[in-house]
């Protein structure tokens, strides 16, 4: 008989990108981490230092993070950096009443690990080859 201390499956960190396909620097993100879930799923096959395996969740603009989200994705940054993560807002109730009223003052690209509790806000791809670097590995 197996039982549930036998097997230990670890589950995936979730990547969210809160995405504008409109914008190259969005898109330009969204490869970069598209090419690292896929070289973290083929690495075995070509001999590379593997990262380590994610869920990437892609959510497209109009739509942006919910109230919750936005409060989580602020205490991972620190609240001081509130108007770098939503155009206008000075404290999180501001962030969340502009959110409401549109997502348009949410700054994408903004690179969610929510499993780890870091974000990267705007296009900087070298810390998003970081942060996928840096994910724990089972």
């Amino acid at each position: 008989m197996i039982t549930s201390t036998q097997i230990h499956h670890k589950t995936l960190d979730v990547l969210t990108l809160f995405h504008a396909p409109s914008s190259p620097a969005s898109v330009s993100i969204l490869n970069t981490l598209k090419t690292a879930s896929a070289h973290a799923t083929s690495s075995s096959l070509t001999g590379k230092k593997p990262t380590a395996s994610f869920e990437l969740d892609v959510i497209e603009a109009p739509n942006g993070p919910t109230p919750d989200q936005l409060k989580s994705i602020l205490e991972f940054v620190g609240k001081n950096r509130v108007g770098e993560l939503v155009k206008g807002a000075n404290t999180v109730g501001d962030a969340v009443s502009i959110l409401k009223r549109g997502s348009d003052a949410f700054t994408r690209p903004t690179v969610v690990d929510w499993n780890n509790g870091r974000v990267v806000i705007g296009p900087d791809e070298k810390a998003v080859k970081k942060l996928v670097e840096t994910l724990p590995r089972d």
